[in-house]
C-alpha cells in the first residue's frame, strides 16, 4: 500500500486532495459545475486543515494554480500573448490559495461559530480585493451558480452573498466532521488536565456548539432560497416596451481585418462605409418591424473622424423618421495624424433625431488598445423608462454598474464582443449585474451570446452567435426596475466580511496569547 493511504490521519488526508482535485478543475473558471463548487472547496480545505500548515498549503497552491492554468485556457483571448495567460492563470491560483492559509492558522486558534467564518470571510476578502484589479469579478465562484432563487441573494449583498455561502459550506461541513470523527481516545488525550466533570461540560458545549452553528447555516440557506423562491413568485407580469438587436454581415474582426490589410485611408473609409449602411438598413427594418430601441453590439460599426458627420446625420434621419431610438456600439477611429486614440463608445440618439447621450468604454480589457471614459454612465430618459448603457468589459465591475441601479435605470444596453472561450461565462455574469441592480438588460454580442433578461435575470432573449444565422432579435423587456438593497448600500456586505476578518485574526491573537494552564 502507498504510504499516503497509511493509518494516520496525515496520510488517510491525500484520499481527501485526491477527491478535491478532480472536482476543481469542474468548480471554476469558464466551464464550471454548479455542484463541484460546493464540494471542491469541502475537501481541499479537510485536505489542508489535517496536513502541517505549509506543507498542506503549498500542495493547495499548487493544484490551484495548475486548475487556474486549465480552466481559464483561451479566456483572455487575443489580448494576451504567451507567456502571460500561464503567468495570470498562477497569480489567480496564488490568490485563490490565499484563504486556506488563513484559515489553516487562524481556525485552530478559535471555536464554535467563529471557527467556521474565518474562511468564507477569507474568501469574500480575497475576492473584493481582487474586483480592484484588471480583470474586475471574474474569479468570483459566485459565477459558477445558474440556480435563479439562489441568486436572487445578489440583490442584497451583490455577488460576495453567494461566494460566502459556498464556502461556508465547505467551513461548517468540515466542522461537523471533525466533531464527528473525535475518537474519544482523542478527547481523553487532549483533556488529560481537566477533571472528569470539566471534561463532560467540555464535551456537551462542543458538541452542542456544532449542532447551533449547523443549524444557523441550514436555516440561513433555507431562507435564502426561500427570498428568491418569493421574490420569482411574487413578480407580477410587467408593461414591457419592444426591443431589438440587429448584427450586420460584418463584425469587429472582419473589419480589423480589411483596416490592417487597407493600402489607404480612402480604402478603410470604403470599408466603414459599407458597415454603416449594412447596419443602418438592418435598423430600419428592425424599427419597421416594431422595435422602439434598436442596438447593435460592441465596435460593431467603424466611423472614421472624417465620416463622423455623414454617419450620425444619416442615423438621425432613420432615428426621427422611424420614431426609434437607437444606442449605437461605434469605434470612432481618429486622424492618423491626430494624436488622438480610437473611442469605443455608444451613441444614443433620440426619435426627435437628437443625439441624447455618448458612453466611452470605462474598464478596457488589458491589452486592449483606446481612450479609456470616465466612468459615468449616460442616462437616457423616455417614455418607456429611464434607459443607460455600457460596453462589454465594464459589466464585470460591480461598482461601475451599480451606478444604475443607484438612478433607477429601467434598461441597461450593455453592447459587447466576445469570443467562444468566454461567451457563456460572461453572458451569465452580465445577467448578474442586472440582478444586483434590478434593471432590465439588453446585450447584443457579436462572437457571443446575445441576451435579453428582465430585472430578476429571467431570459425574455437569447441568441447564440455560433450557431445561429439570425441579424434580428426582436423582444419585449420590462420598463419598470426593481429597487434592490444592493445598488443602495453597495458592498457593504463585502466590507463587513474584511472587518470581521480583521476582528477573527485580533480573537485569534488573543488566544494565542492566553496562558497555558
Amino acid at each position: 500500500m502507498l504510504p499516503f493511504f497509511g493509518r494516520s490521519r496525515e496520510s488517510r488526508s491525500f484520499l481527501w486532495l485526491l477527491a478535491a482535485a478532480p472536482l476543481m478543475f469542474v468548480a471554476t473558471g469558464l466551464w464550471s459545475l454548479p455542484a463541484a463548487a460546493w464540494l471542491a472547496p469541502m475537501f481541499l480545505l479537510r485536505f489542508v486543515r489535517d496536513q502541517p500548515t505549509w506543507r498542506g498549503c503549498v500542495i493547495a497552491a499548487l493544484l490551484l494554480i495548475v486548475v487556474s492554468c486549465a480552466a481559464w485556457q483561451g479566456a483572455t483571448g487575443r489580448f494576451l500573448q504567451a507567456p502571460l495567460p500561464y503567468v495570470v492563470g498562477a497569480a489567480l491560483g496564488l490568490v485563490a490559495a490565499l484563504p486556506y492559509l488563513i484559515d489553516r492558522l487562524l481556525s485552530p486558534r478559535l471555536s464554535g461559530l467563529a471557527a467556521t467564518l474565518v474562511f468564507p470571510a477569507s474568501v469574500v476578502a480575497v475576492e473584493f480585493a481582487a474586483s480592484f484589479g484588471p480583470f474586475g469579478t471574474w474569479s468570483s465562484a459566485a459565477y459558477t451558480q445558474q440556480n435563479l432563487a439562489l441568486l436572487q441573494l445578489t440583490s442584497v449583498t451583490g455577488i460576495w452573498g453567494v461566494s460566502f455561502l459556498l464556502y461556508w459550506t465547505a467551513s461548517v461541513a468540515n466542522a461537523a466532521w471533525e466533531e464527528w470523527a473525535m475518537s474519544p481516545e482523542a478527547r481523553t488525550s487532549s483533556e488529560a488536565r481537566t477533571s472528569s466533570e470539566a471534561r463532560t461540560s467540555s464535551e456537551a458545549r462542543i458538541s452542542l456548539g456544532v449542532r447551533w452553528t449547523v443549524g444557523l447555516w441550514a436555516g440561513l440557506l433555507a431562507a435564502v432560497f426561500m427570498f428568491g423562491g418569493a421574490r420569482l413568485a411574487l413578480d407580477a407580469p410587467p408593461d414591457t416596451v419592444p426591443v431589438a438587436t440587429v448584427t450586420g454581415t460584418h463584425d469587429a474582426s472582419s473589419f480589423w481585418g480589411v483596416h490592417r490589410q487597407a493600402e489607404s485611408r480612402g480604402a478603410v473609409r470604403d470599408s466603414a462605409r459599407a458597415i454603416q449602411r449594412d447596419y443602418l438598413q438592418r435598423a430600419r427594418r428592425a424599427a419597421q418591424a416594431g422595435a422602439r430601441l434598436v442596438s447593435w453590439p460592441e465596435a460593431a460599426v467603424p466611423v472614421p473622424h472624417e465620416d463622423t458627420a455623414a454617419f450620425l446625420s444619416k442615423a438621425r434621419r432613420l432615428a426621427r423618421g422611424q420614431e426609434v431610438y437607437l444606442a449605437m456600439a461605434l469605434n470612432a477611429l481618429p486622424r492618423p495624424d491626430a494624436g488622438k486614440k480610437l473611442e469605443n463608445k455608444v451613441v444614443w440618439v433620440g426619435p426627435s433625431g437628437t443625439v441624447r447621450k455618448e458612453g466611452l468604454k470605462a474598464h478596457l480589457v488589458p491589452g486592449e488598445p483606446g481612450q479609456d471614459g470616465s466612468g459615468t454612465l449616460p442616462i437616457v430618459s423616455a417614455p418607456a423608462g429611464t434607459w443607460s448603457s455600457a460596453v462589454c468589459y465594464d459589466l464585470d465591475f460591480p461598482a461601475l454598474i451599480r451606478q444604475a441601479g443607484r438612478q433607477n435605470v429601467d434598461l441597461l444596453v450593455a453592447p459587447s464582443n466576445d469570443w467562444a472561450a468566454i461567451a457563456e461565462r460572461h453572458a451569465h455574469m452580465a445577467r448578474i449585474r442586472a440582478i444586483e441592480n434590478g434593471t432590465a438588460l439588453l446585450r447584443p454580442t457579436s462572437n457571443g451570446l446575445t441576451l435579453a433578461t428582465g430585472p430578476l435575470g429571467r431570459t425574455h432573449g437569447r441568441v447564440n452567435h455560433f450557431t445561429s444565422q439570425e441579424h434580428l432579435q426582436m423582444t419585449r423587456l420590462p420598463t419598470e426596475s426593481k429597487s434592490t438593497v444592493y445598488a443602495t448600500f453597495g458592498d457593504v456586505f463585502a466590507w463587513g466580511c474584511g472587518l470581521g476578518l480583521l476582528m477573527l485574526i485580533a480573537g485569534a491573537f488573543f488566544q494565542l496569547r492566553l496562558p497555558l494552564d
